[in-house]
């Protein structure tokens, strides 16, 4: 198992688990989300290969309204 940061919060996963992966294992809402692994950006199309690495850090960032 690595460990990979997910907005702050360590969680275990099976190596070679891809971001796509690591989304629907958290049950994130894929609405309205950019994604950054190590304060590099990942594309939505991209999540499907990008493998993450021990103590990877992934930053979820949720769009929001308001004024």
């Amino acid at each position: 198992m690595i460990h990979i940061k997910v907005n702050n919060t360590t969680h275990l996963f099976k190596p070679n688990t891809t971001l796509d992966e690591i989304i629907k294992g958290l049950d994130i809402s894929v609405n309205g989300i950019a994604v950054a692994v190590n304060e590099n950006i990942i594309t939505k199309t991209e999540w499907h290969t990008k493998t993450l690495n021990e103590s990877d850090e992934v930053l979820v960032i949720r769009a929001t309204q308001g004024g």
